[in-house]
């Protein structure tokens, strides 16, 4: 379970700091090369089936609570991916 965490509190934090980045200094460091890695890291993690395994075991109460986990939300990351896909 500890690496499930680490997995879910990793993830948690790229998707906050792309969406800080963005919120900072708008949608121009879409283009950016690390921006643009960081992304691929997030949607690696969505598309492989390791976040559908972790949002079950959420949905199932097996994450503990102060764990943040934005990135769990269904609607979270599809919105920031939409919001942000015309500058990429």
């Amino acid at each position: 379970m500890e690496d499930i965490i680490n997995r879910i509190e990793n993830m948690e934090a790229v998707f906050d700091f792309l969406q800080r980045m963005v919120a900072e200094k708008s949608f121009s460091v879409c283009k950016q090369d690390w921006f643009r890695i960081h992304l691929n890291n997030l949607q690696d993690y969505y598309e492989n089936g390791l976040w559908l395994a972790d949002y079950e075991l959420d949905e199932k109460g097996l994450i503990p609570s102060g764990i943040k986990r934005g990135i769990l939300s269904q609607d979270g990351f599809y919105n920031f991916l939409t919001d942000i896909n015309e500058y990429l």
